[in-house]
């Protein structure tokens, strides 16, 4: 045991004599001192970060170590230590970082030989703070990606577009993929993105296919590195949220001012008094709350000589300000990577899982969301009580006019959503150059709901006297995928060439149902014994269930070819079928080809002192929209009609569904894409402007058939077509850049126009070749947009007020100039009525500021929306003093200064149209990176603190004026019962060991 002792004490003695201290000083190519500069000996996890003055002290091991220095905006530096005890470094710029490497569809390209139009955003430029999911990341940083909530709601997903909208029917959301694997921004956890690529036009987007008209993001997720000690990164957030902004609606103290003055179609006092006397109740309040978030995420990663890892848990669990929601995630994510035969073949996995846990008030059927409680807290007698003596929910004569309260507490539901994701790669390169990859991956996603009302419930107890009620229901979503790729790429001289081969393979099966019952004996049952109520004993209870299919194959392949770092050229060709479409249009091609010309590497502007890098690209692709659901070219029957006695038992009638379209296909799109890239004085200025021009045809519309000789009133097929044209422009700037401060500035800016051209050809037409659309709810019972060709989408088309009468009534100017007194509103017809305005927004902005001072830095995110308008349906609703619920405090207002007004019922007329242009503070943080160099187990630590939707400028008079653009046809509707926005203040850390 001594001598043991003793060689331990000998090795543990030649160790730490064969230590090294080591230090120096930090400087950029301008001989400034570099603050924050990580110093990182390579293979392990000792480092540090150089302070103030750019200074920095490290023990390394031996020798032959070597220092790695990496610092964000600098290309990194690697230095090996030697007899050296003072190493000092000089960091040169990563200029326009045109060795980065940018993600494509089935490949990656580095930024200076992009010929098409794709926009990267990388980690170190994600915005930071509470993120509902991964599409905040990179919200106001993308010319032309349009990325709105508009709702508080913590499981509300975004609404993404990308070059206006190209569709009446199919998805305008673009294409996501995760590692090459179709998905959403809430798949994976944002903590695991390195990278988002966003493939805007059609010369890019073309070898996706039918999938690929709306756009692709592409997102990157961490994969570890070999040879790498492992890391280990833990960050946390803690947010609270509020509501941005109430609606100002009267109160009771309002009410007792206003009895003498006006008096109310409905007798607010007596009704008080006559349900247990006059009180004053705040009904949002009751139900609202200030709500709190949390996120935890934990991440390892790293690698050996021949293998590397990464794994991740992430959990994040937020509460909505309505009593009852709130959303609950947890996600898994684990990399592996083998390397065999010296690196010729690699063998990866990916294990994605994710469980969400949604607060779920909705009739069971809908979303998480009951607009109905968050309207009669809005519009309920205030002079009432909650509840009487006996602690039963106070409830009046009147119908539709629920105690909101009531309605929260004798409610339960949750919806649960989870998804799980196997993808394995194997990938081999036998030759140098020639690169074959196999991609299996299978993904299963489970969604259900559980709903339940107790027997003291509105709808028991005065509605339809359900005596409790209860439903379940449950999907599943089930995807295989299998992609085949081979690349060779090979240079010589000054030519470079890239060719891709590739076949894909997509099966989907949908399957679930759903079941309620009510009369139930109890309500400890809740949603978990639906065969308890007597409702499905009588044969009215409710049984529903469903399965579909469909598959998608596609044949792929593309070249690309460069020549002496001037000339670029893309072409690649997509031929897919789908079991979507009809007999006799199952395959489709889909063709692109774009160029680009850098002209900055020509002998003429070599020399230029201004322009550092000047490159031109064209690019022409064609993409398409597939149809949403499965068999809409085939016809089919379903048992809907009415059931017959036949021989003492009940038959169910066959009835059609829809009619055969053997010639049903793809919405194709074709688009034209004209860009420049530049950088100049040494690159503080560069960016991009594009120029575009796409023409949908063959869009899909429901058009009415006879019958005979169709079975069904309508035939879905492809006639519409619609343009979309814009300018999309990047600037980035760096208007200070020391050693101690550094600011950076980027701007985005897009503008789209578009244009339906067409609803109608010889076979199938539209009734007086427009549409109009329906997107006001009971008791306002008029069109709202109108769908014209020759006339942009989101056209909103109605009656036009330009005064009001001594009584109160609307003066309406009709087309002609004319003026007419509105006495009901069936004067909205086609002859009275005209366009309004536009719910699109024609230009939309982004300005991003990055400041850095030492050790602190602030980013500050804007956002903005101009050229359109927006119908304010509360306005619309409640603006009125004559209905018989609460109003808001802008109905005792007078109309165009004159009076109130004298109507008894609600109208849609432009008096409601309000101009839509803000400009929104979306996200600032503040953050400090602490000095850890003498913390041993600490690589660095970053505290932060971040407010969301700060601060809105705009005219609009409703809650915010970025709305949720739900339905493509039916844009600009600021919903009455739309979930208030939020606002979010969040405190963070992020610690690396």
């Amino acid at each position: 045991m001594i001598t043991l002792a003793l060689c331990l004490a000998m090795l543990s003695g030649q160790h730490a004599f064969a230590q090294i201290s080591v230090s120096g000083k930090v400087t950029s190519n301008d001989k400034e001192a570099l603050p924050g500069v990580n110093v990182l000996v390579k293979g392990t996890s000792q480092g540090t970060t150089t302070d103030a003055n750019g200074d920095y002290k490290l023990i390394v091991p031996s020798a032959e170590s070597v220092l790695m220095f990496s610092f964000v905006g600098y290309l990194t530096e690697e230095v090996t230590v030697g007899t050296q005890t003072n190493v000092e470094v000089m960091m040169m710029p990563d200029l326009v970082s045109l060795q980065e490497v940018v993600v494509i569809g089935y490949g990656t390209q580095k930024k200076g030989e992009v010929t098409s139009a794709v926009a990267s955003v990388k980690e170190r430029e994600f915005t930071a703070g509470a993120m509902r999911d991964a599409s905040e990341l990179i919200k106001g940083k993308v010319a032309g990606l349009t990325i709105t909530n508009g709702s508080g709601d913590p499981s509300a997903a975004p609404n993404i577009s990308l070059r206006g909208v190209a569709t009446l029917q199919g998805s305008a959301a673009p294409l996501i993929l995760i590692n090459g694997v179709p998905g959403d921004f809430n798949t994976v956890s944002p903590s695991d993105i390195v990278s988002i690529d966003v493939l805007k036009d059609a010369s890019a987007a073309a070898i996706y296919g039918t999938r690929g008209a709306n756009g692709v993001i592409l997102i990157t997720t961490r994969s570890g590195d070999k040879a790498k000690a492992p890391t280990l990164t833990y960050s946390h957030y803690s947010a609270v949220s509020s509501m941005a902004r109430k609606a100002d609606f009267l109160t009771a103290s309002d009410y007792q001012k206003y009895s003498q003055e006006f008096t109310f179609r409905n007798d607010f006092v007596g009704e008080a008094n006559a349900n247990g006397g006059v009180t004053d109740t705040d009904w949002l309040g009751e139900i609202t709350r200030k709500a709190y978030m949390q996120s935890h995420n934990l991440a390892l990663q790293g690698g050996g000589a021949n293998s590397n890892y990464a794994a991740s848990v992430n959990y994040i669990g937020q509460d909505g300000v309505f009593e009852g929601s709130y959303n609950k995630e947890l996600r898994i994510s684990l990399d592996l990577s083998q390397y065999l035969f010296n690196d010729k073949l690699k063998l990866s996995a990916n294990l994605l899982r994710g469980a969400q846990d949604i607060g779920a008030l909705g009739d069971g059927s809908s979303g998480s969301f009951n607009p109905l409680i968050y309207r009669n807290a809005l519009i309920r007698n205030p002079l009432l009580k909650i509840q009487d003596d006996d602690g039963k929910w106070i409830e009046t004569d009147r119908l539709q006019y629920i105690n909101p309260v009531g309605m929260v507490r004798e409610t339960s539901g949750v919806i649960t959503n989870n998804w799980t994701r196997l993808t394995s790669n194997t990938t081999l390169e036998l030759v140098d150059g020639w690169q074959t990859n196999l991609m299996l991956a299978t993904e299963i996603r489970n969604n259900y709901r559980g709903y339940a009302e107790t027997k003291e419930h509105y709808n028991s107890v005065k509605g339809p006297r359900r005596n409790g009620f209860a439903s379940r229901g449950d999907d599943q979503i089930k995807t295989n995928y299998l992609e085949l790729t081979s690349k060779y790429s090979k240079t010589f001289d000054q030519h470079s060439f890239t060719l891709l081969a590739g076949y894909s393979y997509q099966y989907n099966v949908n399957q679930g149902g759903f079941a309620n019952n009510f009369d139930f004996p109890t309500n400890a049952y809740s949603y978990n014994n639906l065969s308890a109520g007597n409702a499905m004993r009588l044969g009215t209870a409710r049984m529903d269930s469903y399965k579909n299919d469909n598959t998608l194959i596609g044949f792929f392949g593309r070249v690309n070819y460069g020549f002496g770092d001037r000339f670029n050229v893309l072409a690649s060709v997509r031929r897919e079928g789908s079991s979507k479409f009809g007999q006799n249009n199952k395959w489709g091609t889909f063709p692109a080809v774009s160029a680009g010309w850098t002209l900055s590497n020509e002998d003429f502007l070599k020399a230029s002192s201004v322009v550092s890098f000047l490159k031109i690209r064209a690019g022409y692709g064609v993409t398409g929209v597939i149809p949403r659901d499965s068999y809409l070219s085939k016809p089919l029957l379903t048992y809907e009609g009415v059931s017959v006695l036949d021989d003492g038992k009940w038959i169910n009638g066959l009835v059609a569904s829809s009619n055969a379209n053997p010639d049903l296909r793809w919405e194709k799109s074709g688009e034209v894409n004209i860009g420049l890239d530049f950088a100049i004085l040494k690159d503080k200025i560069s960016g991009s402007i594009d120029v575009y021009s796409k023409r949908t045809k063959d869009m899909l519309w429901n058009y009415s058939v006879p019958q005979p000789p169709n079975l069904y009133s309508t035939t879905l097929a492809n006639v519409g077509e619609m343009v979309n044209k814009g300018i999309e422009v990047l600037v980035k700037t760096t208007p200070v850049k020391g050693a101690a401060f550094e600011w950076n500035s980027n701007v985005t800016f897009s503008h789209n126009k578009n244009e339906l051209v067409s609803l109608s050809n010889d076979l199938y037409k539209i009734e007086g070749d427009y549409i109009n659309e329906y997107g006001i709810s009971e008791p306002i019972s008029m069109a709202s947009h109108r769908l014209e060709p020759g006339k942009p989408l989101g056209n909103f088309w109605g009656l036009k007020s330009v005064d009001i009468t001594d009584d109160g009534m609307w003066v309406i100017e009709l087309p002609d100039g004319t003026r007419q007194t509105m006495t009901s509103n069936s004067m909205a017809t086609d002859k009275n009525s005209q366009v309004l305005g536009n719910g699109i927004p024609k230009y939309r902005a982004g300005w991003i500021n990055t400041m850095r001072y030492k050790n602190f830095d602030l980013s500050v995110v804007l956002s903005g929306a101009f050229g359109y308008q927006i119908m304010n349906q509360q306005r619309m609703f409640y603006e009125n003093p004559n209905i018989n619920y609460n109003v808001l405090s802008s109905a005792m207002d007078n109309v165009y200064g004159k009076r109130r007004l004298g109507y008894l019922n609600q109208a849609f007329v432009s008096y409601y149209i309000e101009n839509g242009d803000y400009v929104k503070v979306e996200n600032a943080t503040l953050g400090y990176n602490v000095d850890v160099s003498k913390v041993k187990f600490m690589r660095g630590l970053r505290v932060y603190v971040s407010g969301s939707n700060l601060a809105t400028i705009t005219g609009y008079k409703g809650i915010d004026p970025e709305i949720p653009r739900n339905d493509i046809r039916m844009q600009g509707i600021d919903n009455r019962d739309k979930f208030p926005t939020v606002r979010t203040y969040t405190i963070g850390v992020n610690v690396n060991f």
